[in-house]
């Protein structure tokens, strides 16, 4: 019993201290006020013609952080994103209720997804309307009007949130059944992912009656003239450290060889979804898997850009997930850590090339991205 209490003497009196010698606070919480924050606006860029892109490639990594960043340019390699001509910081907060007591700065995939697709900040949860639930209108739907072609890719279902706020207009994005009955309906040329569970085969009948096609196979034959759906899971697809195929370059490849037809250009939103779901999971593999897939699909995607001139690619987020930190590990390797499970506020970063990406080299509010992009198809 003396050698007990001996031990627990020590250990508190040790306890108290860290290795620099510095005493600790007990229960210490970190918990700061906050102050309202200013809203960051992108320069005006006059509408000369031969600034303006005639297509955009619109790349967004769910979740993804300057720490998911490192990870990747130390566990993976290589660094794609090093070959854009402009990278910028990105603010990423919702409009849930006034900075005080019930103020919030993280926001969810479906807020970040309508404040990128339509520039407006909105609640968490909303796909592609306004704190009062009415409709936004998007980029997606502004290329339409502009006859240009249009198209959606995701690693996640195609009804999830992110590429549902460029062509849904619903209260709640986990109403997926609800928004695929939109997708049904509209004009979006492709549309490549996961989700077949939320498009029953009478769904999917009323769609091809509309002159779209079905497919399940990447390299299924195409009839040509018809619109496209491309269904590769019944759920989202496979993480890319599990084999994921079709990978998200095959379906980006795939989406531009279609969407390229066009003589008035197109827009398409591709989204590397899972890096995101690494973070929720606190799972480094996971994370380094998609970031993999990212950096092939950021080299697709540039090398397109260089022998097409005239398209600008942007590339996202539409926040941060897990709080990622790159530390050294006792050997060689490297320690990933986890502030959370969930979201955070940290900024994100913003790349761009091709015409009107000197823009994005700045600091800037997420709705600003909507916003210019928008304002580029607008002035065509």
């Amino acid at each position: 019993m003396k050698n007990l209490f001996r031990l627990l003497f020590i250990i508190q009196l040790f306890g108290c201290y860290n290795k620099y010698g510095v005493a600790l606070q007990e229960e210490k919480t970190n918990i700061i006020p906050s102050k309202p924050h200013l809203s960051y606006q992108l320069d005006e860029k006059t509408s000369d013609a031969n600034y303006l892109p005639r297509s955009i490639i619109f790349i967004i990594a769910d979740g993804t952080g300057i720490g998911q960043y490192s990870l990747s340019y130390y566990a993976n390699g290589s660094f794609a994103p090093a070959r854009f001509d402009h990278v910028g910081l990105v603010a990423t907060h919702p409009n849930d209720g006034q900075c005080g007591t019930t103020c919030k700065r993280v926001t969810d995939s479906a807020a970040s997804g309508t404040a990128l697709s339509a520039g407006i900040k909105t609640y968490n949860g909303a796909i592609g309307v306004d704190q009062d639930t009415l409709a936004v209108k998007t980029m997606l739907e502004w290329a339409e009007e502009k006859n240009m072609a249009t198209g959606l890719v995701a690693t996640s279902t195609v009804t999830h949130a992110t590429p549902a706020s460029f062509a849904a207009h619903i209260d709640y994005r986990k109403k997926e059944k609800e928004i695929a009955q939109q997708f049904a309906e509209i004009e979006v040329e492709v549309i490549l992912g996961g989700g077949k569970k939320f498009w029953p085969d009478s769904l999917i009948a009323a769609y091809e009656s509309r002159g779209g096609q079905y497919i399940n196979k990447i390299d299924a034959p195409l009839e040509p003239g018809k619109r496209i759906l491309g269904l590769f899971a019944d759920k989202a697809l496979t993480p890319e450290h599990e084999g994921r195929s079709p990978s998200t370059t095959e379906m980006a490849r795939l989406a531009l060889s279609i969407l390229e037809q066009n003589p008035n250009g197109y827009f398409v939103m591709i989204e590397e979804s899972q890096v995101d779901w690494g973070g929720h999971s606190n799972s480094a593999e996971y994370i380094k898997g998609e970031m993999s897939s990212l950096n092939e699909l950021v080299n697709f995607a540039l090398d397109y850009q260089n022998d097409h001139p005239d398209v600008l690619v942007v590339l996202t987020s539409d926040h941060e997930c897990g709080g990622v930190a790159v530390h050294d590990a006792k050997d060689s390797g490297l320690d990933i850590r986890f502030t959370s499970d969930y979201h955070s506020a940290n900024f994100v970063p913003i790349w761009a090339t091709g015409p009107g990406s000197d823009v994005f080299d700045a600091f800037m509010d997420n709705t600003e991205i909507g916003k210019q992009l928008i304002s580029y198809i607008k002035e065509r």
